[in-house]
């Protein structure tokens, strides 16, 4: 009995580690280029199609346009200040640090943000947009 919990827990968390469970969930997994190609953020779900938390077949649907893309945009501490960026939510990592999650400026209540951009690295932010209408 206790072997079978055992393999019970272990395979829930090796499932963790799995890209297409990272992006459904919305959890960044660890590692470079960990973050899921969507996050959730006040009820809402933002995506980005140049990330997806190492899965294959993300790197197999971009177009030829796509690839030449770079993966983030670099940002320093000081013109992320100036862009007015506001910290407004955290994407978790499994066994890692959360990745912030900002908007560009503050968002007036009831009215939902079109954009978030997230903090993948230090200096290094990708942008996620909002999916379905405002």
């Amino acid at each position: 009995m206790v072997s079978i919990a055992v393999l019970v827990v272990a395979g829930t968390l090796g499932a963790a580690f799995i890209p297409k469970v990272a992006n459904h969930f919305g959890y960044a997994l660890p590692g470079e280029r960990g973050l899921p190609y969507q996050v959730h953020y006040n009820g809402r779900d933002y995506r980005n199609v140049l990330t997806c938390a190492g899965a294959r077949w993300c790197e197999d649907e971009k177009t030829p346009e796509q690839r030449t893309w770079s993966y983030c945009t670099p940002g320093s501490g000081e013109s992320v200040r100036e862009t007015g960026l506001v910290k407004v939510d955290d994407v978790f990592t499994l066994f890692g640090s959360s990745h912030v999650v900002f908007t560009a400026g503050v968002v007036p209540r009831g009215k939902t943000a079109t954009r978030v951009i997230v903090e993948a690295s230090h200096d290094c932010y990708l942008t996620y947009d909002l999916v379905g209408g405002p």
